[in-house]
């Protein structure tokens, strides 16, 4: 069993090999008074992060990811909030949220599958 200090002593560690910042922002809907709208994103947060394709290397490997659309994984620090309605920005790029996989107690990063926004 780890203790809470070994615990965040290993996240402080795997937050060293997160060498890129990303820019988390969530959607807010504004009505056209017509019954349509738009999605407007505002940035809520900045974290470290790695941005690789699925599966790693330059091209990556599709059987790696869960969500069918995903082309990427951000690692982020354990315990960022971010949902699959968020979006992320990362290196003048911002890519959908598709999927935030699940670690249980003893996470030690956040793993949030992507894919390029329009």
């Amino acid at each position: 069993m780890l203790t809470p200090g070994e615990l965040a002593a290993m996240r402080g560690t795997a937050e060293d090999a997160l060498p890129g910042t990303a820019v988390i922002s969530g959607g807010t809907f504004a009505s056209d008074g017509g019954g349509g709208g738009s999605v407007a994103y505002l940035p809520f947060g900045t974290v470290s992060c790695r941005l690789a394709p699925v599966g790693g290397g330059e091209t990556g490997t599709p059987g790696d990811r869960i969500a069918d659309e995903s082309t990427h994984i951000i690692t982020l620090p354990a315990a960022t909030s971010i949902t699959e309605a968020n979006r992320v920005t990362y290196d003048g790029k911002t890519y959908e949220v598709t999927l935030v996989r699940e670690r249980g107690q003893w996470e030690l990063t956040r793993r949030v599958e992507v894919k390029e926004a329009p």
